[in-house]
C-alpha cells in the first residue's frame, strides 16, 4: 500500500530540486539584464562546494539545474497559471474542505496523514505545502475538465452495482515479519519471539529483508488482499489475533515469521461520499484527457516559452 501511494507523488512534482531551481529562476529574474563577471563574488557567483582544490561556483550549479530541470519547472509554472486563469473565468474554486478530504483519501494506507507527509518528505523531498499545492491544481484541472459533463443517478447506481468490491468494508492488517534463509533459523526466531523477545528488535537483528528490518519488520497498513504481499503471509495473518506470532511460512523470500501488530475494518465512506466519489470517477471517464485540457488552455491564454534554449 505504501509503495502504491508513493507513486502518486511522482506525478507533476520535481521535489526539492524544483524548489531550488525556482529560487534560482526568481533570482535571475530579479537581476534583470544586469551583467556580472563570472567568478566575481559581487555578482553572486560564490563558491558553493569544494573537492580538494577544485571549487564549484554557484553559476555552474545554476547552469546544471536549468539544463536538467528548467523546462520541466517552466512547463509546470505555465500549466498552473493557465489553470488559475481558467478557474477565475469559470468561477471555479476549491474549498479547504475539498482539499483536506482529497488529502485524507490519498493518505489512506498510512498510519496517519502526518506519516503520509513524512513519507513524501523523506522519499521525494516534498513538503506538506508542496503536496497541498500539487493537489490543489489537480482538483482545479479535474473541475475544469468535468464542468460540462453530466452524470445521472442511474449511471452512479449502475457503477456501484457492477463494482461492489470497491465499496465494501475492507480489512487492513498491520504485519511485522522476519525473513530467514533456512527453516531452522526461522524456527529459532519463532522460539525467541514466543519466549518474550521483542519482535521489532529481533527483526533488526535477524531479518534478511533489509527494506523492513530497520523498521522492526513493520510492513505498515496493508489491505488483506494486497497483491504485492506474498499471499501465504496474508492468508496466515487473516486468521490471527492481534499480538499473535506465526511461522515459519515458506515464501519466495525464504522462511518468514510474522506478528500481527494490529488490524482494522475500513469503510469507503457514507452513501453520500460514495456517490460523490463515483460521480467524480464517471465524470473523469467522460471528460477529455486532462493533458489535452491543459494544452487547449495554453493555446487559449497564449502561453509560450520565449527562451530558445529552454524551448528545445
Amino acid at each position: 500500500m505504501r509503495n502504491i501511494k508513493l507513486l502518486w507523488g511522482l506525478v507533476g512534482c520535481l521535489g526539492a530540486t524544483v524548489l531550488v531551481l525556482g529560487i534560482l529562476l526568481v533570482k535571475d529574474g530579479a537581476a534583470g539584464s544586469d551583467e556580472g563577471v563570472p567568478g566575481d563574488p559581487a555578482a553572486g557567483d560564490r563558491v558553493v562546494a569544494k573537492v580538494g582544490s577544485k571549487e564549484f561556483k554557484l553559476s555552474i550549479l545554476e547552469q546544471q539545474l536549468l539544463q536538467k530541470y528548467g523546462l520541466e519547472l517552466l512547463n509546470q509554472l505555465l500549466d498552473r497559471e493557465v489553470l488559475r486563469l481558467e478557474a477565475e473565468e469559470q468561477k471555479i474554486k476549491i474549498s479547504r474542505e475539498e482539499l483536506d478530504a482529497e488529502l485524507t483519501r490519498m493518505s489512506q494506507g498510512y498510519d496517519s496523514e502526518e506519516h503520509f507527509y513524512d513519507s513524501m518528505k523523506s522519499q521525494l523531498g516534498m513538503s506538506k505545502e508542496d503536496i497541498r499545492e500539487d493537489v490543489y491544481y489537480k482538483l482545479i484541472l479535474e473541475k475544469i475538465a468535468t464542468a460540462a459533463v453530466t452524470v445521472s443517478n442511474q449511471e452512479i447506481n449502475q457503477y456501484i452495482k457492477e463494482h461492489p468490491e470497491e465499496f465494501a468494508v475492507s480489512s487492513q492488517l498491520r504485519i511485522q515479519k522476519i525473513v530467514s534463509q533456512t527453516e531452522d533459523q526461522a524456527k529459532r526466531t519463532l522460539e525467541l519471539a514466543r519466549s518474550g523477545k521483542d519482535f521489532g528488535l529481533l527483526a533488526k537483528e535477524r531479518s534478511l529483508d533489509t527494506s523492513t528490518s530497520s523498521d522492526g519488520g513493520d510492513l505498515g497498513w496493508l489491505e488483506d488482499n494486497d497483491p504485492f504481499i506474498p499471499q501465504e503471509l496474508l492468508k496466515a495473518a487473516r486468521k490471527m489475533k492481534v499480538g499473535d506470532i506465526s511461522g515459519p511460512i515458506k515464501t519466495a523470500e525464504g522462511y518468514t515469521v510474522i506478528r500481527l501488530k494490529d488490524k482494522k475494518d475500513v469503510s469507503k465512506g457514507t452513501p453520500e461520499e460514495i456517490n460523490a466519489n463515483v460521480h467524480r470517477i464517471l465524470a473523469l471517464q467522460k471528460a477529455p484527457p486532462l493533458a489535452d485540457i491543459t494544452q487547449t488552455l495554453r493555446v487559449k491564454y497564449k502561453a509560450e516559452i520565449e527562451d530558445s534554449e529552454l524551448a528545445l
